[in-house]
């Protein structure tokens, strides 16, 4: 890391990066697959203090990669964030290519919206969304969110059809504390871009979560798309989750969340429905090691993923080896592949250097 402060102007100018490379080895369709990568992300960040209270400042990271596969090779060097963030005693205004997400879950996540990240994910990547937020918090804790989207040309999240380019979309979030947690409200809406056809999408949701012993959340979605298309027009999500740290050893963490979806041409109809269990369960071996397991269960499919992870942090380098088990006919469990596997069983080395 690259760093040059000035006191005298209150500025600051940074400048890091995250190499990782990977190699995976897949058995699927009784045949063994073997790719290889190497992801270079630098980030150069300046920050200047305009008074003892608020404070301007920029990024912009870039993602470059190459990966090998038994088939292909690709590569690619593009723009992962550029960000121009004011932020006050109380606001932040933040402009640009950014990361937008929210909600409790986390490994089955109805509030999946702007973002698409991989639980299984060490670098947690994502494509970012070209976009305008405004967050205020109040004193009492309660938090203010809203927003601007435009010209972004990719899906997000969840989403069926991207949207249309030329056409923003707006939306909020309030969130408030209640009792021992804290409740929140969303809504989002856009003009979705079919191809021959476009068509307006609102969403609305409802989270909460609270700690007393037990964490507990949920997290549920409307979603009303205003088009004619057969099971289309209504969008039913709903997850519910808790985590508890048990006392053995250096403490084993638990964490479940089971999502119901489910997609009609009204409201109250059923129509075609879903249901997936997710099991996430943590221990640390010591300060360097922590061990890791994750299982997702589909009742539709009546298929079963399994991926186990064990990890190792000398200072700036994280060495990550990872064992799955999928089905064969893989499946859409997992939205943002990235560098990992959807299909088959096998095994993954990862390493990760930040400077």
């Amino acid at each position: 890391m690259i760093m040059l402060l000035s006191e005298v102007n209150a500025q600051e100018l940074e400048f890091k990066g995250q190499l990782s490379g990977w190699g995976t080895g897949t058995r699927l369709h009784d045949k063994w697959e073997k790719d290889f990568g190497l992801r270079y992300i630098p980030q150069l960040s300046y920050s200047y203090n305009l008074n003892e209270d608020d404070l301007l400042n920029a990024e912009v990271l870039v993602n470059s990669y190459y990966a090998s596969g038994i088939n292909s090779n690709s590569s690619d060097v593009k723009l992962y964030r550029a960000i121009l963030r004011y932020t006050g005693p109380q606001s932040e205004v933040q402009a640009g290519l950014q990361k937008i997400n929210f909600g409790p879950a986390q490994l089955l996540r109805a509030l999946m919206w702007f973002d698409s990240v991989d639980p299984r994910d060490p670098l947690k990547l994502t494509e970012g969304v070209y976009g305008l937020r405004y967050k205020y918090s109040f004193i009492d804790n309660s938090i203010l969110w809203l927003w601007g989207l435009y010209g972004n040309k990719s899906k997000k999240g969840f989403e069926a059809f991207p949207s249309r380019r030329d056409v923003p979309e707006f939306g909020g979030r309030i969130q408030l504390p209640v009792l021992n947690g804290e409740v929140a409200a969303t809504v989002h809406t856009r003009k979705s871009d079919a191809g021959t056809f476009s068509f307006r999408e609102n969403r609305y949701a409802l989270d909460g979560r609270w700690d007393a012993g037990v964490g507990v959340w949920f997290e549920s979605v409307l979603q009303n798309s205003l088009v004619s298309l057969p099971g289309f027009r209504w969008m039913k999500l709903l997850t519910l989750g808790g985590d508890y740290t048990f006392p053995l050893g250096n403490g084993i963490y638990f964490l479940m969340e089971h999502m119901y979806s489910a997609s009609s041409d009204r409201v109250l109809s059923p129509g075609s429905e879903g249901q997936v269990s997710a099991l996430m369960a943590t221990y640390p071996v010591g300060v360097l090691d922590n061990l890791a397991l994750q299982e997702y269960y589909s009742y539709s499919d009546k298929k079963l993923y399994q991926y186990y992870q064990v990890q190792r942090t000398h200072d700036n380098l994280i060495i990550n080896l990872a064992f799955f088990h999928y089905p064969d006919s893989g499946g859409n469990l997992f939205l943002n592949k990235n560098a990992f596997a959807a299909a088959g069983y096998g095994v993954q080395l990862m390493l990760i250097f930040n400077h």
